[in-house]
């Protein structure tokens, strides 16, 4: 029998090691003993040891004829598989995750269970080859490799946005509006964790830190619901504007100045931050002062259908029973009228809408719209050549 030449090391070729490792990788014994037989019959008629290579393709060969749809790349059946893969980080070095990796892989758009189908393909590859060390930027290459493979070209530019974004070092700021109950807070802890932003902050807080500095009397539209302050608050004479939407108005312009406030101290420290509230009118709190400071992401949340916004409110007032859910059925109508409002201004203003009934997963949503606008500065743009990929 023919040994196998695998550079200075001879090993004998054994059927048995090479039926387990097809199995191993998805065929069953009767397929996997016959393909070892048959290239055992045919070592028997080598005269000569055979190469690695040349085992390989024997291997290969006899799978594309009988089992063309395999899928199997590993064929190195003689060498022991790693148990465990280190990535170097610069003077660093963690354990390969594929928890982490797929966390990472998120901010291309991808649901949880694709990001994680993309880490464990990646980690197959990694096995393959046999590594059990691989620096942090070969990595990001392979990555980029399998999501072309199997997502396409439009998530690896979203996938590396994201690591251009990391290399520009400037803060992003992700503002998520909408009506009451529509899901900005659940969509911004979210959106958080995947983008690793560490601050959250919602302008309902806001709004209650005025309520503690500003008197009733001083501040008197702060000190309603954003879709009652129409009632009992002695507002401006707006003519023929509806009175919840200019109450509604008038608080949003006061909590606008907390906003801006907190925008402003994000960008002092460099730190990226998510915002969401009802009071993130498009077009009405001015960010112009912060445009070359920050990346500023906006976008909307909405639910269009009644039956289901009543739905909504009903689930959450089972989560947090101080919100009962009487409390806004009652006042529905304005709180459509005031989405209604904000769909108004967000149509002017250009601003996206993810309507939350309709896709599966705003998180994913909500990742691909800010990649596509971090995509259009020129800070981002200047880190990819024409074809689109990132410079190396």
């Amino acid at each position: 029998m023919a040994d196998i030449i695998d550079g200075k090391k001879r090993i004998p070729f054994m059927r048995g090691m090479l039926v387990h490792h097809l199995i191993q990788h998805g065929l069953d014994h009767e397929a996997a003993f016959e393909v070892a037989d048959e290239v055992r019959s045919a070592l028997r008629s080598h005269k000569q040891d055979i190469d690695r290579e040349e085992l390989v393709v024997l291997i290969e060969e006899l799978l594309s004829r009988d089992h063309p749809d395999h899928g199997i790349r590993d064929l190195v059946f003689w060498e022991p598989v790693p148990t465990s893969i280190t990535v170097d980080v610069g003077d660093s070095a963690h354990p390969f995750s594929r928890e982490r990796l797929a966390h990472s892989v998120r901010a291309a758009g991808l649901a949880p269970d694709q990001a994680l189908e993309m880490a464990h393909r990646v980690e197959k590859r990694l096995l393959e080859q046999r590594r059990d060390r691989i620096q942090s930027q070969e990595l990001e290459s392979l990555v980029v490799e399998v999501l072309a493979e199997y997502r396409g070209d439009r998530l690896v530019d979203r996938y590396l946005v994201w690591r251009a974004w990391g290399d520009v070092g400037k803060p992003l700021v992700v503002l998520i509006g909408g009506a009451s109950g529509v899901g900005k807070t659940s969509l911004a802890i979210s959106l958080a964790s995947v983008l690793d932003i560490p601050r959250l902050v919602a302008t309902d807080d806001i709004r209650q830190i005025l309520r503690l500095t500003l008197s009733p009397e001083f501040m008197p539209s702060i000190h309603r619901s954003s879709y009652t302050v129409s009632r009992g608050v002695q507002l401006p004479d707006t003519s023929s504007e509806d009175p919840v939407i200019s109450g509604f108005r008038d608080q949003a312009r006061v909590v606008g100045v907390g906003v801006r406030a907190i925008i402003s101290r994000c960008i002092e420290e460099n730190t990226s931050v998510i915002v969401d509230g009802v009071h993130l009118i498009p077009g009405f709190t001015d960010l112009s002062a912060f445009v070359d400071d920050a990346f500023i992401v906006p976008m909307c949340l909405a639910v269009t259908d009644r039956e289901v916004y009543e739905e909504r409110f009903a689930r959450r007032a089972d989560q947090a029973p101080n919100r009962p859910k009487q409390r806004y059925l009652d006042n529905l109508e304005d709180i459509i009228a005031i989405q209604q409002h904000i769909l108004d201004e967000s149509d002017q203003e250009d601003i996206p809408v993810i309507e939350v009934t309709t896709v599966e997963d705003p998180t994913s949503a909500a990742v691909t719209l800010v990649a596509e606008r971090l995509r259009k500065h020129r800070e981002i743009r200047r880190l990819f050549k024409g074809n689109g990929k990132k410079k190396k």
